[in-house]
């Protein structure tokens, strides 16, 4: 979206208050403080900087969030921009880009996922994943086509750089820093600090001197 276009679009821009009657024609919704919305929103873009709460399911072609933003229900946003705390229920998304946290308490599914930061999830579906980890992320379950997990380089952190999972399953995954009780692949290439329970392979797999693995099974495919 241009800015041209952002422009023509009819804004609504709020700056506190529990909102329960947002006009119906809003098409680009700015939220500059702190404000709790209780109904459904249908609406182009949504803008958040600040502390926000959707009570109700949101629908959007855009979602940029540069602060704290909670959705209690359903989310349809056909791309989500992430730069600061964003927490949500269930999620359905064509592309989020993510460099803060992101916290998922049910089901995330989307076409590509790219973070550079925490990820906090119950169970992620996505074609092509892609987290360089600022910090300790955990996912139950992680469904894929194409996965690369690896370490951010470029920021300092206290905290340990790791991803913990239960179950990783997908056809082709690279993973560094990774904890894993299960991962599935057809190519799985598992490189340095990753501790791996069992791994299941269809066609190849690699593993690096710096990596654990304790039980790798060829299945079928």
């Amino acid at each position: 979206m241009t800015n041209e276009q952002s422009q023509k679009l009819r804004s609504i821009t709020l700056t506190n208050g529990n909102i329960k009657d947002l006009a119906k024609d809003c098409e680009l919704l700015k939220i500059r403080g702190s404000v709790a919305l209780y109904q459904k929103v249908h609406l182009k873009k949504i803008s958040t900087h600040g502390y926000s709460t959707f009570h109700s399911h949101v629908a959007a072609d855009e979602l940029i969030n540069s602060g704290s933003c909670t959705i209690k229900d359903n989310c349809e946003v056909k791309e989500i921009v992430n730069a600061g705390n964003l927490k949500m229920r269930n999620g359905q998304t064509t592309k989020i880009t993510s460099s803060g946290k992101l916290t998922i308490e049910q089901t995330l599914q989307s076409e590509q996922f790219d973070s550079t930061g925490i990820v906090q999830a119950r169970e992620i579906h996505s074609q092509n994943f892609q987290l360089k980890l600022a910090g300790k992320s955990e996912i139950e379950r992680l469904i894929t086509n194409d996965a690369c997990v690896e370490k951010e380089k470029y920021t300092f952190s206290l905290l340990k750089k790791k991803l913990i999972c239960k179950y990783i399953q997908g056809r082709n995954l690279r993973l560094s820093y990774t904890e894993a009780e299960i991962v599935k692949g057809d190519v799985v290439v598992v490189n340095k600090n990753c501790d791996i329970k069992t791994l299941y392979y269809t066609e190849n797999y690699i593993i690096s001197p710096n990596a654990k693995v304790q039980h790798i099974i060829r299945s079928e495919k």
